[in-house]
């Protein structure tokens, strides 16, 4: 993983209210680099399931003619995770607190970060 990035991913789970990690990953769930503050997460597991929900979702929006996707929210008991967009062969992804994660700032701060890493990547 190229730890280059892991800075940035801090600065935007750090502004997100109720983050536990981010990461930057390959489409193909291959794992660029992780932030955790205070989760326990095998990062390469978490990566390759949510390429697989995002492939899911992606193969749905394009069979049902809705546009591309450009994000993906999973909401759990415990957790809510959100999967942006970053170009079409990589995504950020956060995983915030339920109950106390602001799903609005997360999705502003991801915007933001995504455009970045746009940058960056392509």
């Amino acid at each position: 993983m190229n730890q280059g990035y892991e800075p940035r991913l801090k600065e935007m789970a750090d502004n997100i209210p109720g983050a536990l990690c981010a990461s930057l990953t390959g489409t193909d769930g291959i794992g660029i680099s992780f932030y955790q503050a205070g989760l326990e997460l095998d990062p390469t597991l978490a990566d390759a399931e949510f390429a697989t929900m995002l492939s899911a979702a992606r193969r749905a929006a394009e069979n049902l003619e809705m546009g591309s996707l450009a994000e993906q929210t999973v909401a759990t008991e415990k957790l809510i995770i959100l999967i942006k967009l970053v170009g079409t062969d990589f995504y950020l992804s956060a995983i915030l607190q339920q109950g106390s994660g602001n799903l609005g700032m997360a999705r502003l701060q991801m915007r933001k970060a995504a455009e970045e890493f746009k940058n960056l990547l392509y």
